[in-house]
Order: C-alpha cells, then sequence, then structure tokens
C-alpha cells in the first residue's frame, strides 16, 4: 500500500481560490494520513485574494501571470522544480479544482503508477492521444529528464488531419499545454516507454473518474455532490460550502494544559 509520507502532492491555480481550499481540506482533515502528503502550492494569481496558510507547506508564488496555458507552465516548472529539489519519491501535480475524495482510493491511484514501472503517469486523452495535464504523476527521479517543460509541440502531430481540424479556431491550438508535455516525453524518449495510460472516465470531458476517486470539477453542484457522496464534512471552509452549521464549542469546554478551563 502506499505511504503518503512518500509523496509530495502538488496543487496550481490563480483563480479558483474557493476550489483550492476546499481542496485542501479535504486532504488535511478527511484523509485519515493527510498529514502525512507534503503539499506544495504553486500560486499566480492575486496574492489580496489567496494568502498562506490553508495547509500547505510550502507556498510558491508567481508574481506575473503570463496567461492561460503559458501560466499554467510556468507554474508546473516552479512545482516540479521544487519536487525534484525535495527527498519525496513519487509527485503528484494537479489543478486547484483537481479533488480527491477518497484517500484509500488515491492510494490505489499510487500503487498502479509504481506497478506499471513507468516514470510519468496521466490519462490518455482517447481523441488527441495526448497526456491530459490536469491530473500527472511522476518519479522524482525522472524529473532531471523532463525539466524544463517547454511550449514546444512535437512535428508529426502537427501533420494530422483530425487534430489540425479540432484545434482550428481554438484559443492556443497545438500550443496547449498537453501537446507540450507530449513533446517533452519525446525529447526523452519513447512515450510508450514512459508513460503509464491509466484510463479516465467520462469522455471527451473526463469530469470524474470513479476508480480513483478524482474529479477536476467545476459547477459548486458537482463538488458538493462528490462532498456528500464520499461523507467530507470535516473543514470550516468546507461546512460552510455545504450550507451547514459549523459546531460551536463553548468556552468553558476548552481546556488549559494544567486542566482548568478558560473561563475559570
Amino acid at each position: 500500500m502506499a505511504d503518503l509520507k512518500d509523496i509530495h502532492h502538488i496543487v496550481i491555480g490563480y483563480d479558483r481560490v474557493k476550489e483550492y481550499v476546499i481542496n485542501r481540506e479535504i486532504i488535511r482533515y478527511n484523509f485519515p494520513d493527510g498529514l502525512d502528503l507534503w503539499l506544495t502550492t504553486v500560486f499566480n494569481g492575486n496574492l489580496e485574494k489567496l494568502a498562506s496558510g490553508c495547509g500547505e507547506n510550502t507556498f510558491i508564488t508567481i508574481p506575473e501571470n503570463t496567461g492561460y496555458a503559458y501560466g499554467a507552465l510556468d507554474a508546473i516548472n516552479a512545482g516540479l522544480r521544487f519536487a525534484n529539489a525535495s527527498y519525496r519519491d513519487i509527485v503528484v501535480l494537479t489543478n486547484f479544482d483537481g479533488f480527491f475524495f477518497n484517500q484509500e482510493k488515491y492510494e490505489n491511484l499510487i500503487d498502479d503508477f509504481i506497478a506499471s514501472g513507468k516514470p510519468f503517469g496521466a490519462g490518455k486523452h482517447q481523441s488527441h492521444e495526448f497526456p491530459m495535464s490536469d491530473l500527472m504523476l511522476f518519479k522524482k527521479d525522472f524529473l532531471k529528464e523532463f525539466l524544463p517543460l517547454k511550449p514546444e509541440v512535437y512535428s508529426p502531430r502537427k501533420e494530422i488531419d483530425f487534430l489540425q481540424k479540432e484545434y482550428q479556431g481554438t484559443e492556443l491550438g497545438f500550443d496547449n499545454v498537453e501537446e507540450w508535455v507530449l513533446n517533452a516525453l519525446h525529447s526523452v524518449g519513447s512515450p510508450d516507454d514512459l508513460w503509464w495510460e491509466f484510463q479516465r472516465d467520462g469522455h471527451p470531458r473526463y469530469r470524474f473518474t470513479e476508480k480513483y476517486a478524482f474529479g477536476h470539477l467545476h459547477e459548486p453542484s458537482d463538488v458538493s455532490a462528490m462532498l456528500d457522496k464520499y461523507n467530507i464534512i470535516k473543514g470550516h471552509n468546507i461546512t460552510r460550502f455545504l450550507g451547514k452549521e459549523i459546531e460551536h464549542v463553548p468556552l468553558a469546554e476548552i481546556r488549559r494544559p494544567d486542566g482548568s478551563n478558560f473561563s475559570a
């Protein structure tokens, strides 16, 4: 079984700050061993909207947001560079709104990744066949070869008619994070040898995957439904989000170390 003390969990984002604090409270307060994870936050948004202190071990800020996709590229590189300098063997990277709702299923994901024998893991999009960058796993030692992630596209992909039509009219076309990740794998070796391609449910949008209780969820109603399903109730932000009353502990019931209470 996976040991959370071996895992470096990274979350990146810039605007979904409410999702971020709920995400951290799920892991810290509702995972039985959530305190064992090393949590790193990479934030390239407005610091007035998200101060550190939401349960992370490390809080990395990027002063300038270089925009859609390129801002994510900066955050991914910053988080993975830090993980590369740390000592934990397994690195998990997701977005502020990438939620894991169950520790046992989270551990199953890690176990399956280790059993694959591959140094990189991500879902494989069934249409585009690129690594889905909203949830990626790395063996720490692989980061020395993988980094830095560059905004470069694997050239043969640009010759595929289906992809040309799919990307036509989109904001960035081929210049998106998933294509950059795939190119980085090609730069190291054969993606078939490096990439554990795990199944994600819900093609083509892949919002929730039951096997690993992972959801990349944008809608508050979807988050609420999963919190209810997995009986996640601990944490003041979660309680407020669900519209529940926060339990009040009378001051007289809070005792000092010597056994006396604060109302005395």
